[in-house]
C-alpha cells in the first residue's frame, strides 16, 4: 500500500474530527474518497473541504450500529470506485459515567457505535475486499482506552478494548489465510475533537444520556473536553495513521506520551498489582 494515488478510501465518522482528518489526509494523497456519518450537515463539510483539496469525495448519511446501512455503504463504494482499498472504521461516541449508573440505552447506544460500528465494518466489507484480491487495508479506530482503563468513561473503554482484541484476532486470521488484506488498530491519546459533546449526535430512540450523580463523575466530565483540546490535532492523528499504514504495520499509537502508562499497566497486572486509581481523582490522595 506504499502508493495510494488513485485508490479509493471510505472513512466512517467523516464529519468531524479525526474522521475528517483522515478523509483529508486520503485527499492529500491522490486517492478517492467516500465518507459516511450521521451528521450530515458535518459531512458535507468534509466532502466541501475534501473536493477544495482536489479529490473526488462522495457522501452517505450511515448509522454504522445498523449493519443495513454498513451493506448499502459498501454497495456505494463499489459501484463508485469498483472496490475499496482502505477503509477506516473510525466512527465513536463517548457518554461519561460510572458504569453501573449508566442507563440501558447509554450502554447500547455506546457498544453499538464503537464496537458493533467495527463488526459490521468488518464483517460486510472484508469478505469483499478479500474475494477482490487485491492489496488493502483496514484501520479500526480504538483508543488509548483499548490499552489502559481509567474511571467514568466504562461503556466506552469497554468498547474501546473489544475493538483492540477483535482487530488483534482479525489481524491473525487474515496472515494465517494469507488474505491480501492487512489491519491496523489506532490507538489515540488526547484528540481536539468534539467526542466529549457526542450527544449532539445521539439518536432520539436512545432519549437522554442518565444524569452524572457524584461531584467526582461531575468534575471528571467537566475536564474532559478541556483536557481534549490540548491533545494532538486530527491532522497529527491522520499523518501518523497513513504512515503506519503505508508501512503496513498493526499497532498506531501517534501519541508516544501514553506509551509508559501503557507499559505501567502491564507491569501491575503481571505483578498482581491492584488497578491504580488517578491521582488527580483519589479521595485519599
Amino acid at each position: 500500500m506504499e502508493d495510494l494515488a488513485g485508490r479509493s478510501c471510505v472513512v466512517t465518522g467523516a464529519a468531524s474530527g479525526i474522521g475528517r482528518g483522515l478523509a483529508l489526509r486520503a485527499a492529500a494523497e491522490g486517492m478517492r474518497v467516500l465518507a459516511a456519518d450521521v451528521d450530515e450537515a458535518g459531512l458535507e463539510e468534509t466532502a466541501t473541504a475534501v473536493q477544495r483539496a482536489g479529490a473526488e469525495c462522495g457522501t452517505l448519511r450511515v448509522d454504522v450500529s445498523r449493519r443495513a446501512d454498513l451493506e448499502r455503504l459498501a454497495d456505494t463504494a463499489w459501484r463508485a470506485f469498483g472496490g475499496v482499498d482502505l477503509l477506516f472504521n473510525n466512527a465513536g461516541v463517548l457518554v461519561p459515567g460510572s458504569g453501573w449508573e449508566r442507563s440501558e440505552d447509554d450502554w447500547a447506544w455506546q457498544l453499538g457505535v464503537n464496537l458493533w460500528g467495527v463488526i459490521h465494518g468488518v464483517s460486510v466489507f472484508l469478505p469483499r475486499m478479500i474475494e477482490r484480491g487485491e492489496p488493502a487495508h483496514v484501520v479500526n479506530t480504538a483508543s488509548v482506552g483499548g490499552l489502559l482503563v481509567g474511571p467514568f468513561l466504562t461503556p466506552y473503554i469497554v468498547s474501546k478494548h473489544a475493538v483492540v482484541a477483535l482487530s488483534e484476532a482479525l489481524h491473525q486470521e487474515l496472515r494465517l489465510r494469507r488474505a491480501p488484506v492487512r489491519i491496523s488498530c489506532l490507538c489515540p491519546g488526547a484528540v481536539r475533537t468534539g467526542i466529549a459533546r457526542s450527544e449532539r449526535v445521539r439518536p432520539a430512540e436512545r432519549g437522554d444520556p442518565a444524569a452524572l450523580v457524584s461531584s467526582l463523575e461531575q468534575r471528571f466530565a467537566e475536564g474532559l473536553d478541556q483536557g481534549l483540546q490540548g491533545g494532538m490535532s486530527p491532522e497529527e492523528v491522520a499523518a501518523a495513521t497513513f504512515e503506519r499504514v503505508r508501512a503496513g504495520r498493526f499497532w498506531i499509537l501517534p501519541d508516544p506520551s501514553f506509551q509508559e502508562a501503557v507499559e505501567q499497566r502491564l507491569r501491575s497486572i503481571l505483578s498482581g498489582e491492584d488497578p491504580a486509581v488517578p491521582g488527580a481523582l483519589d479521595p485519599d490522595a
